[in-house]
């Protein structure tokens, strides 16, 4: 029998490591695919979602600590939840298609709604998910006498309505938003309601929230029906369910 030199899959060997850092997108793997987690990485998968659909991202294998057993029965699953920042690299080397998470990374969030929820009395007030969030914005909320605050009237003077108007421009541009994109979100949110806060037609506030917005909102704050409470929402929605259109807006 002739003996063949067979030459090892050095792609698994460790020649070509291409180290990534990605977002976890589900950690809810389907049958077969247990202790995996869907991510996209950043620099290689767009987070444009209608160019790259959350279905065609990779399942990842994730590296447990050597305390686990390691066989059927005996171990545990990986705890990582979606919006988890990971660091891996792919086993395939230059072909990218099989990645292996080897541990997360610590990063900062804004609070989930589920958080604006709780009490007080289940977390400290100075912790408190919408404590944090105002100290967060406070120092880029611009407290202007003119913007009559509590005023959620049908009808709002031009005057409020002008300074309303400065004050959301200013307020972006101190989240760190470009001239042209603090424009574009203040004038947004005009179009939608002259930057009137009242909550109660079909469309409420400044935002036009109806639905499942309108009760985000109203979780969000004792003091939805203020308008720099509004203001500090739509920044909160921008960093959480509408991330991709903020996305959108800063490659603008």
């Amino acid at each position: 029998m002739k003996n063949e030199y067979i030459p090892l899959p050095y792609e698994y060997y460790g020649d070509n490591i291409r180290w990534f850092i990605a977002t976890v997108v589900d950690a809810s793997p389907p049958l077969g695919f247990e202790g995996r987690v869907k991510i996209r990485v950043h620099g290689l998968h767009t987070h444009e979602t209608y160019l790259l659909p959350q279905q065609d991202l990779p399942w990842a294998q994730c590296v447990l600590p050597t305390t686990e057993g390691g066989i059927s029965g005996i171990g545990r699953q990986p705890k990582l939840q979606p919006n988890s920042l990971v660091f891996g690299m792919f086993m395939d080397g230059k072909h990218s298609q099989t990645p292996i998470v080897l541990g997360s990374l610590p990063h900062i969030e804004f609070p989930t709604l589920t958080q604006t929820k709780q009490t007080q009395e289940d977390i400290g007030d100075d912790s408190k998910p919408e404590n944090v969030f105002v100290a967060l914005t406070k120092k880029n909320t611009p407290r202007d006498i003119g913007i009559d605050d509590d005023n959620d009237s049908e009808i709002i003077p031009n005057r409020v309505q002008e300074q309303r108007t400065k004050t959301a421009v200013r307020f972006f541009l101190n989240l760190g938003y470009t001239e042209k994109q603090s424009i574009t979100l203040s004038a947004g949110l005009f179009v939608t309601s002259k930057f009137v806060t009242n909550t109660e037609g079909a469309k409420k506030g400044i935002g036009g929230f109806t639905g499942s917005r309108f009760v985000d909102l109203v979780a969000f704050s004792p003091s939805f029906k203020r308008f720099t409470k509004q203001l500090e929402f739509v920044a909160f929605e921008l960093r959480g369910k509408k991330a991709n259109a903020n996305i959108l807006l800063l490659q603008s």
